[in-house]
């Protein structure tokens, strides 16, 4: 089993970045509260600023923080430097596979040697669980997220309702994701996996979909976190008309290796 990410909720986060100043170039903490910004700190240079700490940095934005009121951003996870302006100090990037990227690009550049064996193996299973891919080469300590914009999180249903993709959804992911506002589709796998993944669906030649539990089990892998939320990933329609040649030589190189090892 893979273990998921270390802090399963800010509060613990919280305690972690109380023992961990110095990381951060603080001090000591001036004072401690439960309104924006979190914390008043000494600077490791004697200055006093003013801190908010997030599990994830562009959350400042959802939660409607005042930027006026913070000097700094501590998060868990970050994809920028800044969020409303604000400098962010984050410990782990956030591997944020999006539903639609902001930073989309073509489908038919090229790819790199990496890149095409991937979405070969992508192609060829026809939807392989995101998570699964902790269990080979691309294994690792990364993680992987979704943002979960606040309409669409206020369109969760209550209860169950036939036939929508947020059935699969439990109810600790469904309270996670009303709070922090992501949820956790990958576990286990490399930067260089991450990285992988992340320019095949910037360049929109694979995308993921919800799959049941049952069928992550089948899989081999199970993330305990509350937050995750099962996917597969899988080639769209661009990837064979951009890269035809590229999957197929994958291919046909295993179908070549395969004879000469059974010959």
């Amino acid at each position: 089993m893979n273990q998921a990410v270390v802090f399963t909720n800010e509060k613990e986060f919280r305690r972690w970045f109380e023992k961990n100043l110095s990381r951060f170039g603080i001090k000591e903490i001036f004072l401690s509260q439960d309104v924006c910004p979190d914390y008043v700190v000494v600077m490791d240079d004697g200055r006093h600023a003013k801190v908010e700490v997030e599990l994830f940095a562009v959350n400042f934005k959802y939660h409607g923080h005042n930027p006026a009121k913070a000097d700094y951003i501590v998060a868990c996870y970050s994809k920028t430097d800044e969020v409303e302006g604000v400098p962010v100090r984050a410990v782990h990037r956030l591997w944020c596979l999006d539903t639609e990227p902001l930073d989309i690009l073509s489908p038919s550049d090229p790819l790199s040697e990496d890149e095409a064996t991937l979405l070969s193996a992508i192609h060829q299973s026809g939807g392989v669980s995101l998570s699964a891919l902790s269990e080979g080469k691309l294994g690792g300590d990364q993680e992987i997220w979704i943002r979960v914009p606040p309409d669409r999180i206020a369109a969760i249903p209550r209860g169950r309702i036939d036939d929508s993709v947020l059935n699969i959804l439990t109810q600790s992911a469904k309270d996670w994701v009303k709070k922090y506002h992501h949820l956790l589709i990958g576990a286990g796998i490399s930067e260089e996996g991450c990285r992988l993944l992340e320019s095949l669906v910037r360049r929109q030649l694979i995308a993921h979909r919800p799959i049941n539990f049952m069928a992550a089990v089948y899989d081999g892998v199970i993330v305990k976190h509350p937050a995750w939320f099962p996917v597969e990933v899988y080639a769209t329609s661009q990837a064979w008309e951009h890269h035809k040649d590229d999957i197929t030589k994958y291919l046909l190189g295993k179908e070549r290796n395969a004879k000469r090892d059974t010959a």
